[in-house]
Protein backbone atom coordinates (compact mmCIF):
# COMPACT_ATOMS: atom_id res chain seq x y z
CA UNK A 1 0.00 0.00 0.00
CA UNK A 2 1.77 3.32 -1.25
CA UNK A 3 1.25 6.67 0.55
CA UNK A 4 -1.68 8.89 -0.93
CA UNK A 5 -2.75 12.40 -0.06
CA UNK A 6 -5.38 10.53 1.87
CA UNK A 7 -2.84 8.65 4.36
CA UNK A 8 -1.18 12.17 5.43
CA UNK A 9 -4.77 13.77 5.22
CA UNK A 10 -5.39 11.46 8.68
CA UNK A 11 -2.67 12.36 10.34
CA UNK A 12 -2.48 16.00 9.76
CA UNK A 13 -6.23 16.70 10.88
CA UNK A 14 -5.08 14.37 13.92
CA UNK A 15 -2.41 16.71 14.49
CA UNK A 16 -4.60 19.67 14.00
CA UNK A 17 -6.95 18.26 16.52
CA UNK A 18 -4.31 18.15 19.11
CA UNK A 19 -2.72 21.43 18.38
CA UNK A 20 -5.86 23.15 19.71
CA UNK A 21 -6.30 20.64 22.77
CA UNK A 22 -4.52 22.53 24.69
CA UNK A 23 -1.94 20.06 25.39
CA UNK A 24 0.75 20.91 23.67
CA UNK A 25 2.65 23.73 25.33
CA UNK A 26 5.24 26.56 23.38
CA UNK A 27 7.78 24.81 21.51
CA UNK A 28 11.44 24.44 23.55
CA UNK A 29 14.16 26.58 22.20
CA UNK A 30 17.42 25.76 23.68
CA UNK A 31 17.07 24.74 27.06
CA UNK A 32 17.64 27.14 29.86
CA UNK A 33 18.11 26.80 33.49
CA UNK A 34 14.66 27.71 34.90
CA UNK A 35 13.51 24.79 31.87
CA UNK A 36 15.43 22.15 33.74
CA UNK A 37 14.71 23.86 37.60
CA UNK A 38 19.00 24.38 37.90
CA UNK A 39 18.63 27.21 40.02
CA UNK A 40 15.78 26.41 41.68
CA UNK A 41 17.95 23.31 42.49
CA UNK A 42 20.66 25.42 43.87
CA UNK A 43 18.08 27.90 45.94
CA UNK A 44 17.25 25.07 47.80
CA UNK A 45 20.47 23.40 48.43
CA UNK A 46 21.95 26.35 49.85
CA UNK A 47 18.59 27.18 51.57
CA UNK A 48 19.19 23.66 53.17
CA UNK A 49 23.22 24.36 54.02
CA UNK A 50 21.84 28.02 55.21
CA UNK A 51 19.95 26.46 57.83
CA UNK A 52 21.97 24.22 59.24
CA UNK A 53 24.94 26.57 59.93
CA UNK A 54 21.84 28.87 61.48
CA UNK A 55 21.28 26.11 63.85
CA UNK A 56 24.86 25.66 64.56
CA UNK A 57 25.41 29.51 64.84
CA UNK A 58 22.70 29.64 67.74
CA UNK A 59 24.38 26.30 69.64
CA UNK A 60 21.15 24.22 68.65
CA UNK A 61 21.78 20.86 67.16
CA UNK A 62 21.40 20.60 63.20
CA UNK A 63 18.16 20.08 62.10
CA UNK A 64 19.35 18.65 58.96
CA UNK A 65 22.96 17.26 58.00
CA UNK A 66 23.86 17.62 54.22
CA UNK A 67 26.26 14.55 53.59
CA UNK A 68 28.70 14.58 50.38
CA UNK A 69 26.50 12.95 48.08
CA UNK A 70 24.83 15.90 47.90
CA UNK A 71 27.90 18.11 47.05
CA UNK A 72 27.73 16.06 43.43
CA UNK A 73 24.17 17.24 42.85
CA UNK A 74 25.38 21.37 43.54
CA UNK A 75 28.67 20.89 41.60
CA UNK A 76 26.68 19.57 38.64
CA UNK A 77 23.86 22.00 38.57
CA UNK A 78 26.14 24.99 39.67
CA UNK A 79 28.39 24.08 36.39
CA UNK A 80 25.47 23.10 33.93
CA UNK A 81 27.17 20.10 33.67
CA UNK A 82 25.71 16.43 33.53
CA UNK A 83 26.76 12.56 35.02
CA UNK A 84 25.49 9.20 35.12
CA UNK A 85 24.55 8.00 38.03
CA UNK A 86 26.97 5.29 37.29
CA UNK A 87 29.83 7.66 37.49
CA UNK A 88 29.07 9.33 40.27
CA UNK A 89 29.02 6.20 42.08
CA UNK A 90 32.59 5.50 41.34
CA UNK A 91 33.44 8.83 42.38
CA UNK A 92 32.56 8.26 45.92
CA UNK A 93 32.48 4.44 45.44
CA UNK A 94 34.06 4.27 49.22
CA UNK A 95 31.41 6.55 50.50
CA UNK A 96 27.80 4.50 48.71
CA UNK A 97 28.98 1.20 48.85
CA UNK A 98 26.27 0.35 45.89
CA UNK A 99 24.82 1.86 43.02
CA UNK A 100 21.17 1.06 44.80
CA UNK A 101 22.65 3.27 48.02
CA UNK A 102 23.42 6.29 46.03
CA UNK A 103 19.97 5.42 43.84
CA UNK A 104 18.43 5.93 46.94
CA UNK A 105 20.00 9.22 47.95
CA UNK A 106 18.64 10.77 44.84
CA UNK A 107 15.32 9.83 44.89
CA UNK A 108 15.60 11.20 48.90
CA UNK A 109 17.21 14.16 47.17
CA UNK A 110 14.45 14.86 44.55
CA UNK A 111 11.92 14.73 47.41
CA UNK A 112 13.86 16.77 50.08
CA UNK A 113 14.01 19.48 47.14
CA UNK A 114 10.53 19.15 45.57
CA UNK A 115 12.26 18.80 42.26
CA UNK A 116 11.70 16.08 39.37
CA UNK A 117 14.73 13.60 39.07
CA UNK A 118 16.23 14.95 36.03
CA UNK A 119 16.51 18.35 37.25
CA UNK A 120 19.41 16.54 39.75
CA UNK A 121 21.70 16.70 36.49
CA UNK A 122 22.26 12.88 37.46
CA UNK A 123 21.08 11.03 34.34
CA UNK A 124 21.09 7.29 33.34
CA UNK A 125 22.19 5.13 30.15
CA UNK A 126 18.98 4.81 28.35
CA UNK A 127 17.56 1.58 27.19
CA UNK A 128 15.67 2.91 24.34
CA UNK A 129 16.34 3.64 20.62
CA UNK A 130 15.43 6.35 18.15
CA UNK A 131 15.52 5.83 14.44
CA UNK A 132 14.11 8.52 11.15
CA UNK A 133 14.15 11.62 10.50
CA UNK A 134 15.84 13.02 13.51
CA UNK A 135 18.88 15.59 14.11
CA UNK A 136 20.29 16.74 17.00
CA UNK A 137 22.92 18.45 19.37
CA UNK A 138 23.86 16.52 22.53
CA UNK A 139 24.26 18.18 25.27
CA UNK A 140 28.40 17.83 24.76
CA UNK A 141 28.01 19.49 21.69
CA UNK A 142 28.09 15.63 19.45
CA UNK A 143 25.71 16.05 16.47
CA UNK A 144 23.86 13.15 15.61
CA UNK A 145 21.81 12.13 12.70
CA UNK A 146 19.32 9.34 13.28
CA UNK A 147 18.74 8.61 9.92
CA UNK A 148 22.05 7.44 9.48
CA UNK A 149 21.85 4.16 11.81
CA UNK A 150 20.36 1.57 10.13
CA UNK A 151 19.86 -0.36 13.55
CA UNK A 152 18.66 3.19 15.25
CA UNK A 153 20.39 5.05 17.80
CA UNK A 154 20.82 4.91 21.68
CA UNK A 155 18.29 7.68 23.39
CA UNK A 156 21.04 9.94 24.61
CA UNK A 157 21.87 9.72 28.68
CA UNK A 158 21.01 13.46 28.80
CA UNK A 159 17.69 14.24 26.77
CA UNK A 160 17.15 17.90 28.99
CA UNK A 161 20.24 18.90 27.23
CA UNK A 162 19.61 18.23 23.64
CA UNK A 163 19.25 21.59 21.38
CA UNK A 164 18.86 22.39 17.76
CA UNK A 165 16.83 19.61 17.36
CA UNK A 166 15.33 18.99 13.57
CA UNK A 167 12.82 16.71 11.72
CA UNK A 168 11.01 16.76 8.21
CA UNK A 169 9.13 14.07 9.62
CA UNK A 170 5.08 14.12 10.01
CA UNK A 171 4.56 11.52 12.96
CA UNK A 172 5.72 9.68 16.09
CA UNK A 173 5.58 5.97 16.26
CA UNK A 174 6.47 4.22 19.57
CA UNK A 175 6.93 0.79 19.60
CA UNK A 176 6.66 -1.63 22.73
CA UNK A 177 9.34 -3.97 21.79
CA UNK A 178 12.90 -3.70 19.90
CA UNK A 179 12.21 -6.29 17.67
CA UNK A 180 9.00 -5.15 16.04
CA UNK A 181 11.51 -1.66 16.03
CA UNK A 182 14.31 -3.77 14.10
CA UNK A 183 11.74 -5.49 12.12
CA UNK A 184 10.14 -2.06 10.96
CA UNK A 185 13.42 -0.79 10.39
CA UNK A 186 14.40 -3.95 7.94
CA UNK A 187 11.48 -3.89 5.90
CA UNK A 188 11.84 0.17 4.98
CA UNK A 189 8.83 1.25 6.81
CA UNK A 190 10.22 4.30 7.62
CA UNK A 191 11.04 4.54 2.77
CA UNK A 192 7.74 3.48 2.53
CA UNK A 193 5.85 5.57 5.33
CA UNK A 194 7.83 8.39 6.25
CA UNK A 195 9.09 10.81 7.29
CA UNK A 196 8.86 9.62 10.36
CA UNK A 197 10.40 8.95 13.69
CA UNK A 198 10.48 5.48 15.26
CA UNK A 199 11.26 4.76 19.13
CA UNK A 200 11.51 1.90 21.49
CA UNK A 201 11.97 1.71 25.02
CA UNK A 202 12.09 -1.88 25.00
CA UNK A 203 9.67 -3.05 26.65
CA UNK A 204 8.58 -1.06 30.03
CA UNK A 205 9.88 2.75 28.96
CA UNK A 206 13.16 4.10 30.83
CA UNK A 207 12.66 8.02 31.90
CA UNK A 208 15.13 8.85 29.05
CA UNK A 209 13.05 7.24 26.64
CA UNK A 210 9.63 8.88 28.12
CA UNK A 211 11.43 12.43 28.54
CA UNK A 212 12.46 12.03 24.50
CA UNK A 213 9.03 11.17 23.57
CA UNK A 214 7.56 14.10 25.53
CA UNK A 215 10.02 16.40 23.90
CA UNK A 216 9.53 15.32 20.45
CA UNK A 217 5.51 15.77 20.84
CA UNK A 218 6.59 19.41 22.35
CA UNK A 219 9.36 21.12 20.65
CA UNK A 220 8.61 19.43 17.47
CA UNK A 221 4.45 19.36 17.62
CA UNK A 222 4.47 16.34 15.82
CA UNK A 223 1.35 13.69 16.79
CA UNK A 224 2.60 10.55 18.74
CA UNK A 225 0.98 7.28 18.27
CA UNK A 226 2.09 3.64 19.80
CA UNK A 227 2.14 -0.03 18.80
CA UNK A 228 1.71 -2.24 21.02
CA UNK A 229 0.65 -5.73 21.89
CA UNK A 230 -2.76 -6.56 22.60
CA UNK A 231 -2.54 -7.48 25.97
CA UNK A 232 -2.51 -6.10 29.54
CA UNK A 233 1.05 -4.91 29.76
CA UNK A 234 1.27 -3.86 25.97
CA UNK A 235 -1.63 -1.75 27.21
CA UNK A 236 -0.12 -0.52 30.69
CA UNK A 237 3.13 0.14 28.25
CA UNK A 238 1.00 2.24 26.02
CA UNK A 239 -0.88 4.29 29.41
CA UNK A 240 2.19 5.18 30.32
CA UNK A 241 3.84 7.07 27.56
CA UNK A 242 -0.07 8.93 27.85
CA UNK A 243 -0.78 9.20 31.15
CA UNK A 244 2.05 8.65 33.30
CA UNK A 245 3.11 5.79 36.04
CA UNK A 246 1.24 4.44 38.57
CA UNK A 247 2.92 5.38 41.01
CA UNK A 248 4.38 9.48 41.47
CA UNK A 249 4.57 11.25 38.32
CA UNK A 250 6.95 14.37 37.27
CA UNK A 251 6.13 16.63 34.93
CA UNK A 252 7.79 16.62 31.20
CA UNK A 253 7.31 12.60 30.49
CA UNK A 254 4.00 11.83 29.76
CA UNK A 255 2.24 13.00 26.24
CA UNK A 256 -1.27 13.61 27.41
CA UNK A 257 -2.61 13.66 23.35
CA UNK A 258 -0.66 10.26 22.56
CA UNK A 259 -3.01 7.76 20.77
CA UNK A 260 -2.78 3.99 20.83
CA UNK A 261 -2.63 2.78 17.43
CA UNK A 262 -2.80 -0.88 18.10
CA UNK A 263 -2.53 -3.50 18.34
CA UNK A 264 -6.09 -3.07 20.26
CA UNK A 265 -8.06 -6.02 21.80
CA UNK A 266 -10.59 -4.96 19.30
CA UNK A 267 -8.91 -5.13 16.42
CA UNK A 268 -8.50 -8.89 17.61
CA UNK A 269 -12.06 -10.21 16.07
CA UNK A 270 -11.34 -8.36 12.66
CA UNK A 271 -7.72 -10.03 12.27
CA UNK A 272 -9.13 -13.44 12.45
CA UNK A 273 -6.00 -14.85 14.03
CA UNK A 274 -5.90 -18.63 14.36
CA UNK A 275 -6.46 -19.86 17.73
CA UNK A 276 -2.93 -20.85 18.57
CA UNK A 277 -1.72 -17.28 18.09
CA UNK A 278 -4.26 -16.25 20.79
CA UNK A 279 -3.30 -16.49 24.70
CA UNK A 280 -5.64 -17.21 27.42
CA UNK A 281 -5.47 -14.23 29.71
CA UNK A 282 -4.36 -15.63 33.33
CA UNK A 283 -4.97 -14.65 36.69
CA UNK A 284 -2.33 -11.97 36.78
CA UNK A 285 -3.67 -10.64 33.39
CA UNK A 286 -6.87 -10.51 35.12
CA UNK A 287 -5.43 -8.15 38.20
CA UNK A 288 -3.51 -5.91 35.65
CA UNK A 289 -6.35 -5.26 33.67
CA UNK A 290 -8.54 -4.54 37.00
CA UNK A 291 -5.67 -1.89 37.68
CA UNK A 292 -5.33 -0.11 34.82
CA UNK A 293 -9.06 0.38 34.73
CA UNK A 294 -8.70 1.94 38.22
CA UNK A 295 -5.91 4.23 37.19
CA UNK A 296 -7.07 8.14 37.51
CA UNK A 297 -6.48 9.46 34.18
CA UNK A 298 -7.19 5.91 32.68
CA UNK A 299 -10.48 5.86 34.47
CA UNK A 300 -11.76 9.26 32.54
CA UNK A 301 -11.08 7.69 29.17
CA UNK A 302 -14.13 5.88 27.95
CA UNK A 303 -12.36 4.63 24.46
CA UNK A 304 -9.40 3.58 26.41
CA UNK A 305 -11.55 1.62 29.16
CA UNK A 306 -13.50 0.21 26.49
CA UNK A 307 -10.39 -1.80 25.16
CA UNK A 308 -9.84 -2.87 28.79
CA UNK A 309 -13.54 -4.11 28.79
CA UNK A 310 -12.88 -6.05 25.47
CA UNK A 311 -10.03 -7.75 26.80
CA UNK A 312 -11.99 -9.15 30.09
CA UNK A 313 -14.89 -9.62 27.26
CA UNK A 314 -12.72 -11.74 24.77
CA UNK A 315 -10.61 -13.57 27.18
CA UNK A 316 -7.39 -13.58 25.52
CA UNK A 317 -4.69 -11.48 24.57
CA UNK A 318 -2.07 -11.17 20.80
CA UNK A 319 1.55 -10.38 20.71
CA UNK A 320 2.67 -8.30 17.34
CA UNK A 321 4.03 -10.64 15.85
CA UNK A 322 0.70 -12.90 15.72
CA UNK A 323 -0.12 -10.73 12.98
CA UNK A 324 2.56 -13.18 11.13
CA UNK A 325 0.26 -15.92 11.08
CA UNK A 326 -2.08 -13.79 8.93
CA UNK A 327 0.58 -13.07 6.33
CA UNK A 328 4.10 -13.00 6.62
CA UNK A 329 4.57 -9.12 6.37
CA UNK A 330 0.54 -8.30 7.18
CA UNK A 331 1.89 -5.59 10.07
CA UNK A 332 4.18 -3.66 7.25
CA UNK A 333 2.05 -4.40 4.54
CA UNK A 334 -1.06 -4.03 5.51
CA UNK A 335 -2.02 -3.54 9.18
CA UNK A 336 -0.23 -0.39 10.31
CA UNK A 337 -0.49 1.96 6.60
CA UNK A 338 -4.52 1.11 6.94
CA UNK A 339 -4.79 1.80 10.64
CA UNK A 340 -2.63 5.02 9.73
CA UNK A 341 -4.79 5.94 6.79
CA UNK A 342 -7.81 5.33 8.43
CA UNK A 343 -7.53 7.07 11.78
CA UNK A 344 -7.80 3.68 13.62
CA UNK A 345 -6.49 4.60 17.18
CA UNK A 346 -7.81 5.23 20.49
CA UNK A 347 -7.01 8.79 21.66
Amino acid sequence: MAVNEEFWQTLDNFRATILYSGDLEAPATVPTRSQDHSREVVKRCEGIIEGVVASLARGEPPVLRVPRPQSQVYRLVGTDSYATRRDAFYEFVWLYKTQSTLDRVAEDLTRLLGVPRRALHLTATGKGLVAGCLRYTTHDGTLVDASQASNGVGVPECVAGLTDIQTDSRYVLVVEKDATFQKLLETHFLRSFGPAILVTGKGYPDLNTRQLVFRLRRDLQLPVLALTDADPYGLHIAAVYKFGALAREESGLSVGSLAWLGVLPTDLRSLQLPAHALLPLTPKDHGKLASLAAHPALSRHPAWLRQIEEQFRIGCKAEIQGLTHVAPDYLTITYLPTKLKMGGWVA
